[in-house]
């Protein structure tokens, strides 16, 4: 995968470096080149859709959440995520030792988080501590605080 800053206007290259991404690492790489910043991530969302990138990073949580790691802790997860176009709402349902991400607001979630795209990946990514992004206001946070500050730690970036 290449760590170069795309032209936003090759949608196929777009299309196929989101393809590309499979781990924290490889997302890391994309937002360590040289150039990529907020404007930078939401061009290149923009160009490939919401929907896409959002499936994407969802699929992913579920692909690097450590059961181990959350115990008999569980519940559901709403993401408010801010990005170009609106904001999209997507549940993330920690049970039986699995994560399940879906596009779509769920029904009682424990807690709720509301963040931009940028921030999401960062924070999917590892390039940005949850607490971090919750006292400086990145990330909003709604519900069981408790559960909330407990969520990085399930996952391996």
């Amino acid at each position: 995968m290449s760590s170069t800053v795309p032209d936003l206007g090759d949608t196929d290259q777009l299309k196929a470096m989101l393809e590309d991404v499979a781990s924290p690492e490889q997302l890391r790489a994309l937002l360590d080149a040289p150039g990529v910043d907020d404007e930078m991530i939401d061009g290149f969302v923009a160009a490939v859709g919401a929907e896409g990138v959002l499936d994407k990073v969802f699929g992913l949580m579920g692909e690097h959440f450590v059961a181990e790691r959350a115990g008999n802790d569980g519940g559901v997860v709403r993401w408010d995520v801010t990005a170009p176009g609106g904001t999209l709402s997507y549940g993330l349902s920690i049970r039986d030792g699995a994560a399940i991400g879906e596009r779509g607001a769920p029904a009682g979630p424990k807690v709720t988080l509301t963040l931009s795209v940028p921030t999401l990946l960062r924070l999917c990514a590892g390039r940005l501590n949850g607490v971090e992004g919750f006292m400086t206001g990145r990330i909003k946070l709604a519900g069981d605080m408790m559960f909330g500050a407990k969520l990085p730690g399930w996952f391996d970036y």
